[in-house]
């Protein structure tokens, strides 16, 4: 019974907990509003049925285009490395121990690996489908001497460029037609 006095004795404004600051009661634009103000209560003009509502159409499109850009760039930068000549200014030659060949299924054909160890890490580098063929012979734990190279300009994927196993060169360079 007491409790319920205490708290109304701290109701009325005079006696309130929170401290009221003269200015503020002062100026109208720093009073407290009179009554809250609901989003849906604002006078926003509502699309009529069967109107766009510009807002919600970006918001719908964005995703979508974004995907259809970030699938372009994919498949363009695919394209280039599937479609393009060694560059051989960029070569690099490594020794290891071949593990396997294994196909990943990509977007539109399958991208193949040519997997081999060095130091216990193992790496990876692209071949094409014919070099896939012909690495098959290879067993695990095999000598290769690689010559790697990118087809697009400082590109951190690697094709196999030359393999030498056993004194046979399993993957050679494609001739040019000055050869």
């Amino acid at each position: 019974m007491s409790r319920c006095k205490t708290l109304s004795k701290h109701t009325d404004e005079s006696t309130s907990p929170i401290r009221r600051i003269g200015k503020d009661e002062k100026k109208p634009h720093r009073q407290w509003p009179d009554k809250k103000r609901l989003a849906s209560s604002q006078n926003i003009p509502q699309p009529k049925p069967g109107e766009k509502n510009r807002i919600h159409s970006v918001l719908v499109a964005l995703p979508v285009l974004m995907l259809m850009i970030g699938l372009f760039v994919y498949f363009k930068g695919e394209s280039a490395q599937n479609n393009g000549a060694p560059v051989i200014s960029e070569l690099v030659n490594r020794t290891g121990q071949f593990k396997s060949v294994s196909e990943v299924s990509g977007i539109g054909r399958a991208k193949y690996y040519l997997w081999y160890t060095v130091d216990g890490n193992s790496k990876g580098v692209r071949i094409n489908a014919e070099q896939k063929a012909i690495l098959g012979v290879l067993e695990a734990g095999d000598e290769l001497t690689l010559a790697l190279t990118p087809r697009v300009a400082g590109s951190a994927t690697l094709w196999a460029y030359r393999v030498h196993h056993d004194g046979v060169d399993l993957v050679v360079p494609p001739s040019t037609p000055n050869e």
